[in-house]
């Protein structure tokens, strides 16, 4: 027993030796199972310390009431050999191991009075299974077979041994059905340290020369090490084939092989569809097609529109206003990045589709109401309806006839006051003052009260036709501001007019 003790604290010696080490593991996806296990080695030999507890008959506190069962110190060895493994869940081990196994039990009582010592003697081999093996901790259990020898000692009084006599059996071994389940934990690169508890049945209901319906059985708790042989052996990883470096033939940030198998253009061309974009800057950077001039069908070269528009090559119309790119640049001559290019309040695409205006140009009539503000106020922004401003302030309304010496305007000044309606209409904070004027025929008086009524006249007829009255004041000049001499009569019919003056 002596012996035993000495092996396992010089084990333990060892095993502070080696925990001294730093024990690095590292994980490759390349190695087998095995180059992961916390504990590489496949074979391994130990020593244990045991406490033994023996059950049987004159242990039953039924048969011999008041039986009182010791434990006591055992020792065993053991070999073990991983055999097998199932990935990283576990592996399969083969154990054998060879046990001294003291036990004692004693009774006193008014009946009886004894005292059982054995010193067993046990083999056994079974089957592990250690799971979880990529940790240092790891559970396990075993089942198997196994020869116990015993030569029971019994001494006590008279009476016992007359009535043991009655049900006395003599047998020196079994077989065994060893059970076990344990706790291994990894100390060093070697030496592993492990806590079980095993259960042993037996084949035998005379361990204890007792004989009765139940066979007799130990129980042991094992505190021991294991100290692994072996060096692990790597798997020689076949040497990989030597790989070609990867070829940029033409420079254009694409690896050769990617051209010929993912992009189809060719690697010996920095362009290969000639829009003036390297292959590499389509694939990489503006997302367009290497091998397709115009990526999207608008006319224009990929190339063109990155580099002199600045407009997207994966949009037809990048500023979104009705009419591609390649329409704008190509016919209309309007900016692809603007939807209005003369500011003129309509939509390039409208003008040209819609309302036939020229994009380029706010006035397309020069009636001088930008195109915009004619389509909002229902003029005509291809025909000049708008009366001009000079800029002198005035507006002249060459045009407007009345009845001699009447106030009364005639048929033929429609179009003129339609005109002078709409200039009303369009610039609605416009006040002006309706100026009448007259040639030098008849009195100053007489000319004076005409033009009066002639300019009332005029500023009535807008009134009618939805001008707001206080935008407008009526004032008769007479003949006092003639444009021309009154010499001749084409000069006295210039001299007989309406004008606007604006006074805001």
């Amino acid at each position: 027993m002596r012996t035993v003790v000495s092996l396992f604290i010089l084990m333990l010696l060892f095993s502070g030796v080696s925990l001294s080490q730093d024990r690095e593991e590292v994980r490759r996806d390349d190695r087998p199972y095995d180059e992961d296990f916390s504990r590489q080695q496949t074979f391994g030999f130990g020593l244990a310390l045991s406490l033994n507890r023996f059950a049987g008959d004159l242990q039953d506190g039924t048969n011999f009431p008041g039986a009182e069962t010791n434990w006591k110190l055992g020792g065993n060895i053991h070999a073990l050999w991983r055999f097998a493994d199932a990935g990283d869940f576990a592996t399969l081990h083969l154990l054998g191991r060879l046990m001294y196994s003291p036990v004692a039990s004693e009774h006193s009582s008014d009946r009886y009075q004894f005292t059982y010592e054995d010193d067993l003697i046990h083999f056994i081999a079974a089957m592990q299974m250690q799971l979880f093996p990529e940790y240092d901790l790891r559970p396990y259990g075993y089942a198997g077979f196994g020869y116990l020898t015993f030569s029971p000692d019994l001494s006590g009084d008279s009476r016992f041994f007359g009535a043991r006599d009655q049900r006395f059996e003599e047998e020196s071994g079994s077989l065994t059905l060893p059970l076990g389940i344990g706790l291994t934990w990894t100390l060093s690169e070697r030496l592993d340290f492990f806590a079980e508890y095993m259960k042993t049945l037996t084949f035998s209901d005379a361990m204890d020369t007792w004989v009765s319906e139940d066979n007799d059985n130990y129980n042991m708790v094992n505190f021991g090490i294991t100290f692994y042989l072996g060096e692990r052996e790597e798997a020689v990883q076949p040497e990989a084939p030597a790989v070609p470096e990867p070829q940029d033939t033409d420079g254009d940030g694409l690896m050769d092989d990617d051209e010929t198998n993912i992009y189809n253009t060719d690697p010996n061309n920095r362009d290969t569809d000639a829009d003036g974009l390297i292959d590499g800057e389509e694939v990489n950077r503006y997302k367009t097609d290497p091998t397709l001039r115009d990526t999207d069908y608008d006319r224009l070269l990929d190339g063109e529109e990155v580099n002199t528009h600045n407009t997207d090559p994966l949009v037809k119309d990048t500023d979104q206003d009705g009419c591609s790119d390649g329409d704008e640049v190509l016919d209309m001559n309007t900016k692809p990045l603007e939807v209005d290019t003369d500011g003129d309040e309509l939509n390039d695409c409208d003008e040209k589709n819609v309302y036939r205006t020229n994009p380029l140009v706010k006035d397309t009539d020069g009636d001088g109401a930008q195109d915009g503000k004619e389509i909002r106020d229902g003029t005509d922004p291809l025909t000049a309806d708008v009366l001009k401003i000079e800029e002198s302030g005035e507006i002249v309304l060459e045009g407007i006839n009345f009845e001699t010496n009447s106030a009364q305007i005639t048929e033929d000044s429609q179009p003129i006051l339609q005109k002078a309606l709409n200039t009303l209409r369009t610039n609605p904070d416009l006040r002006v003052e309706i100026q009448g004027h007259t040639d030098d025929v008849g009195s100053n008086a007489a000319n004076q009260r005409l033009s009066e009524r002639r300019a009332n006249s005029v500023r009535d007829w807008m009134i009618q036709n939805g001008i707001d009255a206080g935008r407008m004041t009526a004032r008769g000049y007479g003949e006092e501001n003639p444009m021309v001499p009154n010499d001749s009569p084409e000069n006295r019919a210039r001299n007989r007019r309406i004008t606007f003056r604006i006074i805001q």
